[in-house]
């Protein structure tokens, strides 16, 4: 089991005793959350003493059909969970029970939550100050720079950045937490073991050294329609608050921010171009009451439960009151255009020598004025 402590370290012991195993068992064979495995145990006091029953009786639990009571039954003796086990030991990934005095608090006050967490990395209690960012897998411009500005805030002021390590939006959150040395939390939709997306393997692996990569998946399982919304829950339950950055009307995000407002948690929405499929769904949630975030500044002001500091800000000012004329033309250029300009384009515009304009652009960039995108596209770092 992994433990979890307030100095971010973890201390594996895989020596599971006899009922923590039978609970793996349960979970492995379940498939399922804590909730279908806690009306066994209330019904047969010990997980032990739930491989001693028949199919039959097992089938008299709430929720328990002919497949899963079948499967318990397979699995007593199989040497499944022995194997699984044997997985993580090999790749160094954490098991931690819903039974157990190291479980991550925030899921402890929900049903349904996972039976059994998957962890390569580490969580700790400094964690659960944290804020869930999501967002469409299919953003604009527009939408990883905002997702980077505001999880490289809310990183630079110690709170943990939890999102599902998907494409567009979650990858944006998970990469600026890294870049401005702050903790961040993936929730996976499949295993440990499985990288999807597959462009995303180097980012799965960076994580645990800056936080955590979580599942409750077994380690090799793979994503389908019905794990996504599943996870989106556990992403809700373990932060504070959830920001959703760009959101389609059919997009997931929309089911995080649905479970964070079932939980009692605050969700804000920035807002976006009524124009865009990329914002209908967000849009939507602000019609329907959510909380509107102009800035990383403007949500901190409506979330005093992160305590956070001020910071930044006059440094960046600074460094805009010592641009030249011409290099404060080329940002305001740039901050007009959300969706971001090219270095061709700027010159045009501005009527300037575009080997001017490439040395006037690396400066704003060193300088933290402005974010280069890829295509050679620029544009505002707020």
């Amino acid at each position: 089991m992994l433990i979890l402590t307030k100095i971010f370290k973890f201390a594996y012991n895989y020596s599971m005793n006899e009922e923590n195993l039978s609970i793996f068992k349960l979970f492995l064979a379940s498939n399922s959350g804590s909730l279908r495995i806690s009306r066994l145990l209330e019904k047969f006091g010990k997980a032990e003493n739930v491989f001693k029953a028949s199919a039959g009786d097992l089938m008299n639990i709430s929720g328990i059909g002919a497949k899963t009571a079948e499967a318990i039954v397979k699995i007593k003796d199989s040497g499944e969970a022995e194997r699984e086990l044997a997985l993580a030991r090999k790749n160094e990934i954490g098991l931690v029970m819903f039974n157990e005095e190291n479980y991550p608090q925030p899921l402890k006050n929900y049903l349904d939550m996972p039976a059994v967490l998957y962890v390569k990395g580490n969580i700790s209690a400094k964690d659960y100050s944290s804020l869930s960012i999501v967002g469409s897998r299919k953003c604009t411009n527009y939408g990883k720079a905002a997702a980077a500005d505001f999880a490289g805030f809310f990183a630079r002021r110690e709170i943990t950045v939890v999102s599902g390590l998907a494409r567009g939006i979650d990858t944006e959150a998970h990469k600026a937490a890294i870049q401005n040395k702050g903790r961040t939390i993936a929730v996976l939709g499949n295993g440990l073991l499985v990288n999807y997306p597959p462009e995303n393997r180097r980012l799965q692996s960076e994580i645990p050294d800056n936080g955590a990569v979580i599942s409750e998946y077994r380690l090799t399982k793979f994503p389908d329609k019905s794990t996504f919304p599943r996870r989106n829950r556990i992403i809700s339950a373990l932060s504070q608050a959830t920001l959703v950055i760009e959101a389609a009307k059919k997009s997931g995000a929309l089911i995080t921010a649905r479970y964070s407002a079932e939980f009692g948690k605050d969700v804000f929405v920035l807002p976006g171009n009524i124009y865009s499929q990329a914002s209908k769904g967000s849009n939507m949630l602000i019609k329907e009451g959510a909380a509107i975030a102009l800035s990383p500044e403007d949500m901190s002001d409506q979330t005093p439960y992160f305590a956070i500091k001020r910071a930044g800000r006059k440094t960046k000012k600074r460094r805009q009151d010592a641009l030249d004329e011409t290099e404060k033309r080329v940002l305001e250029l740039i901050s007009d255009s959300p969706e971001g300009l090219y270095a061709d384009e700027i010159a045009e515009k501005l009527n300037i020598e575009i080997s001017s304009i490439a040395a006037i652009i690396l400066r704003l960039e060193i300088n933290g004025l402005i974010r280069p995108m890829p295509g050679q596209l620029y544009i505002r770092a707020r």
